[in-house]
């Protein structure tokens, strides 16, 4: 469960700062929703793993 909840943080972090930045470069329209829905899915996971670090 840890390294699951590792993963979702660090992927969903960076994907939710990456995905603007490509978008911007390939002169598309950035999908807001989807990046701040992202990053609140990073948060949440990061969040969880600090809360329960003596659980797991």
């Amino acid at each position: 469960m840890k390294k699951l909840l590792n993963w979702g943080c660090v992927g969903l972090l960076t994907t939710a700062f990456i995905d603007p930045i490509l978008y911007s470069a390939l002169d598309l329209p950035i999908p807001w929703g989807r990046d701040i829905l992202m990053a609140i899915s990073g948060i949440a996971c990061l969040y969880l793993l600090i809360r329960f670090r003596d659980s797991f």
